[in-house]
């Protein structure tokens, strides 16, 4: 469904609705086919008004950066020679 949904969409609004407005799992769905969509498409093809009404924004925008600079800089983030406070106060080592 949701494969089906980002791929066949004229664009992110339509194929967002086209993954709710269904029988069954949708909201699983419409989560796994935005997903799909974000990562395509990237946030600036969302609807703006989506976008600023979105709860938990901040959040999620730091998240995908820390997650972009882990995938990047990781070693230098949190190796043994070099610790970043930051990051350490974000994500305690166990």
């Amino acid at each position: 469904g949701a494969v089906y949904c980002a791929l066949v969409c004229e664009d992110i609004r339509h194929g967002l609705r086209l993954a709710v407005n269904h029988g069954g799992a949708s909201a699983a769905c419409g989560a796994l086919c935005g997903a799909l969509l974000g990562a395509l498409h990237g946030e600036t093809a969302l609807p703006p008004g989506w976008v600023t009404e979105l709860e938990g924004r901040p959040t999620i925008l730091e998240l995908a950066d820390d997650f972009a600079m882990e995938m990047t800089q990781g070693p230098a983030l949190h190796g043994p020679a070099l610790s970043s406070p930051g990051w350490l106060a974000r994500y305690p080592r166990a």
